[in-house]
């Protein structure tokens, strides 16, 4: 083995040693599950396990393929569903940053780049998505959705190379039909954007006005692919089965047609534009959202959900970096119409697609966690092209006359400052490694529940049996882990920090509330001071107590007051 490639190979064992630690950052605090719907992805893989069947009376209809992961792992090393799914999201979301990694590798040799700049392209990416805090947020969460960003570019290629390619056309085919038939089993909105990037890898293979056959080819691809989506969730629908984000396109279909069509126009008017018109069009769509992010820290731009906390702001702005270099870089895939180019520009039109036809359809909070969900796509390709963006700028830097008309500034030169983007950048995504380990309302860490935590959900489930209040995590958690529990519900608590009456029913709390707040998803946070807390417990009988990171009370009102 060449050293170049043997030093190729270490830099990928590294990158995804790096990218599976960071992933695995929250079993230092906690073994659990790292989101709320992990728990209830383990509930169902603990009740296949137990009964041998899936429980299709609590499924999504995108539940099947994330539980019956789970379930095989569990099966195979025998341990709790609750203790393996961090595990095994923490490998397909680190696996991502290696498809990230190939990405840049085929679209640097269309550059016909140096093996050292294609390496430091490579290297920069990769180290980048697997510390970058919104892309770790997603891609470290226990959630059917980290898959999805493993499979979504995969999915793409294959449809690109089976489009492009007459060699291993078979080979090619058989990944495109199981994918095709996995991504609507796997997750609902994930087949929404894998949609909308096909169609944009379809527009760009019919741009460039291919045989009758391979048309027919394209389009029957991508059609087949609609119309599955549609059959299969109208189906599901009628079997009972909840069907999240499709009723948020059917309710405006018109106007996600007119997206459509703008995704379509967009990426053919892209293969023929001029750099700078690529450059502005993407720069002035991205930089409208820190914008918008901006304005969401003055005043709500979903009404009814929650403000930007000004660290989060900071935080964010650190984006600003790699989003200058993506949009450098641009042209470089543009300019690739038959290797992988078409698939970077779809992977990228796509999200951008969605979040802006959430802006435009109803400023409403299922439309705001659309447009939250959405914009996660677009770090993948907008990190491909940083990368490609970084190393252009040495290249030109290179090449540029010296002050003496010179032929250029020597290849040291540039490879320095090439060494030292790659540095900014890459600080600039650590700067934003907080983002996924911080509730985003209220910016307290960590986020995700403890065992002791888990122990408190636990003791309501099993030992109230009217309706109780809490927060949004933990009635969230036990209505999904133990569904056969009493609900809890954080209304009457979202009235009683908010100014209101104390609860009337027996009440799980935080000693956070008094400090950083309740998380009341999707709305804003509220919170009392912690004297007016222990008043609180002081006046009423506390049942259960735990200690840990966030001390829990569960407190029964006095008297015969039992009523939210």
């Amino acid at each position: 083995m060449s050293d170049g490639r043997k030093g190729r190979v270490l830099l990928i064992v590294a990158v995804l040693a790096v990218a599976v630690a960071a992933r695995l950052t929250t079993l230092h605090w906690t073994p659990l599950p790292s989101t709320l719907d992990g728990f209830g992805y383990v509930a169902l893989a603990r009740d296949t396990l137990r009964t041998g069947t899936f429980p299709l009376a609590r499924f999504r209809a995108d539940n099947i393929v994330f539980t019956a992961v789970l379930t095989v792992v569990g099966a195979i090393t025998g341990e709790r569903p609750l203790y393996i799914a961090q595990p095994v999201v923490a490998v397909t979301g680190a696996a991502s940053c290696l498809t990230a990694m190939a990405l840049v590798k085929r679209l640097a040799q269309s550059s016909r780049w140096r093996h050292s700049r294609t390496t430091l392209a490579m290297g920069m990416v990769g180290m980048v998505l697997a510390v970058e805090g919104i892309y770790l947020r997603r891609t470290g969460q226990t959630d059917e959705e980290a898959l999805a960003f493993l499979l979504l570019p995969l999915f793409a290629i294959a449809v690109h190379r089976l489009l492009t390619t007459e060699r291993y056309r078979r080979r090619w085919g058989a990944v495109v039909v199981v994918l095709f038939a996995a991504f609507p089993l796997l997750h609902t909105f994930s087949s929404l954007i894998a949609g909308l990037v096909l169609t944009g890898v379809l527009a760009a293979h019919l741009a460039r006005i291919p045989s009758r056959r391979d048309a027919v080819t394209a389009l029957a691809v991508v059609a087949g692919f609609w119309v599955y989506i549609w059959g299969y969730y109208r189906i599901a629908e009628r079997s009972l089965l909840e069907v999240p984000y499709v009723d948020r396109v059917s309710a405006y279909p018109g106007l996600f047609l007119a997206w459509v069509v703008v995704l379509v126009a967009t990426l053919v008017w892209f293969q023929r534009t001029s750099a700078r018109l690529q450059r502005v069009t993407i720069g002035g769509a991205v930089g409208l959202w820190f914008l918008t992010l901006g304005a969401n820290a003055l005043q709500t731009v979903f009404p009814g959900t929650q403000t930007t906390p000004a660290g989060l702001l900071v935080l964010v702005a650190a984006f600003a970096v790699p989003v200058v270099f993506a949009v450098v870089g641009l042209p470089r895939a543009s300019r690739d119409r038959r290797r992988i180019g078409p698939v970077v520009l779809a992977l990228l039109l796509a999200p951008i697609v969605i979040v802006y036809f959430s802006l435009t359809a109803s400023l409403t909070p299922e439309y705001y966690g659309t447009a939250l969900r959405g914009q996660t796509f677009v770090h993948l390709p907008m990190f491909v092209l940083a990368g490609l963006g970084v190393v252009s700028v040495s290249v030109a830097y290179r090449r540029s006359p010296t002050p003496d008309g010179g032929l250029g500034t020597p290849r040291t030169h540039s490879n320095r400052l090439a060494t030292v983007l790659t540095v900014v950048v890459v600080v600039a995504a650590v700067v934003t490694m907080p983002i996924a380990f911080v509730n985003l309302d209220t910016l307290a860490f960590p986020t995700g529940a403890t065992e002791s935590q888990f122990a408190a959900a636990t003791f309501t489930a099993d030992h109230v049996d009217e309706q109780w209040a809490s927060d949004h995590p933990f009635s969230r958690i036990v209505d999904l882990y133990y569904p056969g529990a009493s609900n809890g519900t954080y209304q009457p608590t979202a009235r009683w920090l908010g100014g209101g009456a104390e609860p009337n029913c027996p009440t799980l709390s935080r000693a956070s509330w008094g400090t950083t707040g309740a998380h009341l998803f999707p709305a804003s946070s509220e919170r009392t001071t912690p004297a007016a807390l222990e008043e609180w417990r002081y006046a009423n009988d506390v049942v259960y107590d735990t200690r840990g990171l966030d001390s829990v009370y569960l407190v029964r009102p006095g008297g015969n007051r039992t009523s939210c």
